[in-house]
């Protein structure tokens, strides 16, 4: 064999590997490695064993090689020229929200200010107040988020003037545990206002939920989705003050008929003795909220939602829960009380466990283990890892070796406000903020169709591999071995977000150009 004959055939290999992108993708084997073909006997169950094809000489690989290359155009799928058939589907649209309990208004100057106090006084005793060390609360907090997870909501924007900014008209809530037939309207402001014509609605799905309760916060975060596949309607710029007015309503409506439920004289035995807070119980949370709401409490789900505190986006709330893993954040329950970074206090790092344990609980609408990529516990666990990922660099004397002036401190000791802030600022640029970008990265690849992508590399790969086993009786599991090897590091990138889908055709035009020369290799040995 000529150079010139082993030049030309290494040129048309990546166009015969176009071909097998078009092919319908072949079973595989759950007993045998990844990139083996799937072969059944005649029950239909997938063999164990690999069959022997005989050896072919490189003149029969060139001739295959050059048949394919007739027939097919020299071009690799890519996000621009990919086959309708083969394009990823169309993902939903989702948001991140995180809502807080405010602070306290001593002055009782602010609408609601009761209310407030009632959910601060129900979330220590249903969802624990920090100072239970050791008695996590997965069934309580499995149950008030159970509350959240599958509602939905309806929201009905203003048709607003060229300069006049649209707000939310009414807010239409469907409670999950009815099955939908419960249905709650509210007009945001407190008074019905008429839908113009030219108005939008928007509807959403609370896809994922957790709830972070400490002696500090409750925080509730939540995905909502959006199935709206209308494009211009989806990516109206309203979109985002509707998603956040669903959210707002949303917490604020659970939170009000958890407070109602606790002001009633007919509470479990447990929580009228006092004794709930100590346990693990779900008498504390009310399961079957109502939706015939007097006025007053009409009027106090309104205020409490303009009240709550709002973060939306992966970074703002990447870098909450980052801070709060870190004992950098401030403390909604004492505002006043000056933020003192101790790094070597037991108390503070006790957050930790508490993130741990809020991760383990996360609700979700359906298993995440499907073609959005999300795995796991989806968006809210990203989040959630990131900030114990930040916690922990936080107060590791490698990361941040300025830590170690507020060791002498020890445990309980409280260093020198304008030391602690000095050290501080160094932990949030070498803990805090890498952490953040990392989480912000994976959320990112999330949306976009990363599943699709690496699925796409792979098959690709794959597929050339498959046909070097038709044509060739080389070493098999060595090539195989190679792939793996190739394509673990694009298919890592790819989930960061540190590769998009336009590289996808790169990636592997350059990965079947190593597997080819190997193999040529290999075949000219023999």
């Amino acid at each position: 064999m000529s150079a010139v004959r082993l030049l030309a055939l290494a040129a048309a290999w990546p166009s015969a590997s176009a071909a097998f992108m078009s092919a319908e993708p072949q079973r595989r084997c759950d007993h045998c490695m990844n990139l083996q073909r799937t072969r059944t006997r005649n029950s239909g169950a997938p063999c164990t064993r690999r069959r022997r094809r005989p050896a072919m000489s490189l003149c029969a690989i060139s001739s295959s090689a050059e048949s394919i290359a007739a027939a097919v155009p020299n071009t690799l799928p890519t996000a621009a020229n990919t086959p309708k058939d083969g394009a990823p589907p169309i993902q939903p649209r989702r948001t991140l929200h995180l809502l807080s309990l405010p602070p306290k208004d001593d002055a009782y100057s602010l609408p609601a200010e009761a209310l407030v106090r009632d959910c601060w006084r129900w979330k220590d005793a249903a969802l624990g107040d920090g100072r239970d060390y050791f008695v996590p609360r997965p069934r309580a907090l499995r149950a008030f988020q159970s509350l959240f997870v599958g509602m939905e909501a309806a929201v009905t924007l203003g048709s607003g003037l060229a300069d006049v900014a649209i707000d939310p008209v009414e807010v239409e809530l469907k409670l999950p545990l009815t099955g939908g037939e419960q249905i709650l309207s509210f007009e945001c402001g407190g008074m019905a206002q008429p839908v113009e014509e030219g108005s939008e609605t928007h509807t959403f799905v609370v896809e994922e939920c957790a709830a972070l309760s400490n002696c500090a916060r409750l925080d509730v975060i939540l995905v909502l989705r959006s199935d709206e596949q209308d494009n211009a309607m989806a990516q109206s710029q309203y979109t985002n003050e509707a998603a956040e007015a669903a959210a707002r309503y949303a917490v604020a409506y659970n939170l009000q008929q958890q407070v109602a439920a606790d002001r009633s004289n007919d509470k479990p035995l447990l929580q009228k003795l006092g004794l709930a807070s100590w346990l693990d119980s779900t008498d504390g949370i009310a399961l079957h909220p109502t939706s015939s709401l007097g006025d007053e409490q009409y009027k106090d789900v309104c205020n409490l939602a303009q009240r709550l505190v709002s973060l939306e986006g992966a970074r703002p709330i990447s870098t909450h829960l980052s801070l709060v893993a870190g004992g950098l954040a401030p403390r909604p329950n004492r505002p006043d009380r000056e933020v003192i970074f101790r790094p070597y206090s037991s108390r503070d790092a006790h957050v930790l466990l508490q993130l741990k344990r809020t991760v383990e609980v996360v609700s979700v609408l359906v298993a995440n283990d499907d073609a959005s990529g999300s795995g796991g516990r989806g968006r809210i666990k990203t989040l959630l890892d990131g900030a114990l990922s930040a916690g922990k660099a936080a107060r590791n004397e490698r990361v941040v070796p300025e830590i170690v002036e507020l060791k002498e401190y020890g445990s309980d000791g409280t260093p020198p406000a304008a030391l602690a802030a000095v050290v501080a600022e160094a932990a949030i640029e070498r803990a805090i903020e890498p952490s953040v970008q990392s989480c912000v990265a994976k959320l990112a690849a999330m949306e976009a169709d990363t599943a699709h992508h690496i699925m796409q590399l792979r098959r690709q790969v794959e597929d050339l591999v498959a046909s070097l086993e038709t044509v060739a009786s080389h070493d098999r599991i060595e090539l195989r071995k190679m792939a793996n090897t190739l394509l673990h590091a694009p298919t890592m990138q790819l989930r960061e977000g540190a590769l998009s889908g336009e590289d996808v055709a790169g990636v592997a035009t350059r990965i079947e150009r190593e597997l080819l020369d190997h193999a040529v290799g290999m075949t000219l040995q023999r």
